[in-house]
């Protein structure tokens, strides 16, 4: 007869500890030793199994835990690999080289920051997808920002704001159709409202951006050597008529059309290989393989060739294996139960408006700063704190727009989340560099706090309305 195990509910204590070794082995491990994150986050599955050990665990137990919690994100993964596949192909094909080639003769300095901004964002609505936006016009308007002597942090601060404020805005979004399901809201209405919290945020973001803009621009001298070689470059390189559009109409149509992310993404890739073969004349082999490995272009000017040789899927390679990895360790604590201790205390601590959102915010940072990723932070929240939205008389769509403002933005700010590294992957910068100018993502959490205090935004159950409903 087989023996039933017995497991250890940790104590507040222990899970505190728990948290406190996986941040410390985390810090020593790339601050000391220089190691990679991908590398520590491995050898702290090996943590995780010794922590719980005194909690009746095996390694076995974790490690079917953690098996099933990155199933849960193997979409994101998909996904993640097609805009790898899409931004290599759309190099070949000359899709993006054309867009910078013509924003160079369009841009200027003094309003080029809320100029990105709108366009990341109109880009990202339409497509519901602000991985695919940054991958593309981020990468574009990089290096068209460049050849006009905007710093890249600024540039990539304004593509991040205005593409993720498409996604959450983007009823093609799947984090937005994901986190409005996951508390059961209708979609429109949950778009509605996070517009309490979106649109000043927005707002003060493009101001914000328009005087980075106005001021870069007195104190930078324009450097048209550079756009003129790059320009240069490019129409040497490609040939840059209408049928370079193809591969972004492609996606375009097939997302307006409500299909799979996944395969429209592949699609665009597919119409870019076609695209580079025909009209670029690109050997087939190299078309195809940029899918894979990225754009190997050859060209005269340094700054060409670190622009446009990037993308394929092993570009995403080092980004997917690290959200594996934080994922994994995410299912392990949430097998072990220390996120649930930790998590049902800090309920214990709410009194009011302010704090249960307040306390939503910390355990959104925290659950994504240990997992990794939005998606089991959407999970954490919808299953330990929207009961007790609806005890407070506070109807999810409350609950699903935090989700929004500190997971799906969150993740920008979250250098090891799979957001972060794919930003960091993508556009070839430090995240200290974008950091700074990422305002909308700063906004949005604290216009949160504001609608907590003030009742502004917040909407709550009629007297008498059934609070299942």
């Amino acid at each position: 007869m087989e023996e039933t195990k017995v497991y250890k509910t940790p104590s507040l204590a222990y899970s505190v500890f728990v948290l406190l070794c996986l941040a410390s082995s985390t810090f020593i491990g790339m601050k000391v030793f220089g190691a990679s994150l991908n590398v520590i986050m491995f050898l702290n599955w090996l943590l995780m199994t010794a922590l719980a050990v005194p909690l009746g665990f095996s390694y076995q137990d974790l490690e079917k835990k953690a098996a099933q919690n990155v199933s849960n994100v193997m979409t994101t993964l998909f996904i993640i690999y097609a805009i790898g596949s899409l931004a290599g192909t759309w190099m070949v094909s000359g899709t993006v080289p054309a867009i910078i080639y013509y924003g160079m003769d369009i841009m200027s300095a003094k309003f080029f920051l809320p100029a990105a901004l709108i366009l990341c964002s109109i880009v990202s609505i339409a497509t519901g997808t602000s991985w695919g936006t940054l991958g593309t016009m981020g990468v574009a308007l990089l290096g068209i920002g460049s050849g006009l002597g905007i710093p890249a942090g600024m540039t990539a601060g304004a593509a991040i704001c205005g593409s993720w404020f498409g996604d959450k805005t983007s009823p093609l979004s799947d984090t937005t159709n994901f986190t409005s399901s996951l508390v059961g809201v209708n979609l429109f209405r949950h778009i509605r409202h996070t517009m309490y919290t979106n649109a000043p945020a927005y707002v003060i973001t493009l101001i914000a951006f328009t005087f980075l803009g106005l001021h870069v621009s007195e104190s930078t001298v324009l450097d048209k050597t550079l756009i003129e070689a790059t320009q240069t470059g490019i129409s040497n390189y490609f040939h840059l008529g209408f049928p370079v559009a193809i591969p972004a109409l492609v996606v375009l149509i097939l997302l307006l059309m409500r299909k799979n992310a996944t395969m429209s993404l592949l699609c665009g890739a597919l119409a870019g290989i076609i695209v580079a073969i025909v009209y670029q004349g690109q050997d087939p082999s190299a078309a195809f393989n940029s899918l894979y490995n990225g754009f190997k272009g050859t060209f005269d000017d340094p700054f060409l060739t670190t622009l446009l040789n990037r993308g394929g899927i092993t570009s995403m390679l080092g980004t997917s294996m690290t959200m594996i990895f934080c994922v994994g360790i995410g299912g392990m604590m949430k097998e072990m139960g220390v996120i649930h201790v930790v998590v049902g205390k800090l309920s214990q601590l709410i009194r009011s408006t302010f704090s249960l959102i307040f306390i939503s915010e910390i355990i959104a940072y925290v659950a994504q700063m240990l997992s990794g990723s939005h998606y089991f932070s959407d999970v954490m929240l919808q299953s330990t704190m929207l009961e007790v939205y609806k005890k407070k008389g506070l109807r999810p769509e409350n609950l699903s727009r935090v989700m929004e403002d500190c997971n799906t933005i969150g993740g920008t700010l979250i250098p090891w989340s799979s957001t972060g590294l794919y930003i960091t992957a993508t556009l070839g910068i430090a995240f200290t560099e974008y950091l700074p100018f990422a305002f909308l993502c700063f906004l949005t959490p604290l216009m949160e706090i504001f609608c907590a205090v003030t009742g502004w935004g917040i909407t709550k159950y009629k007297e008498g309305e059934n609070v299942e409903a």
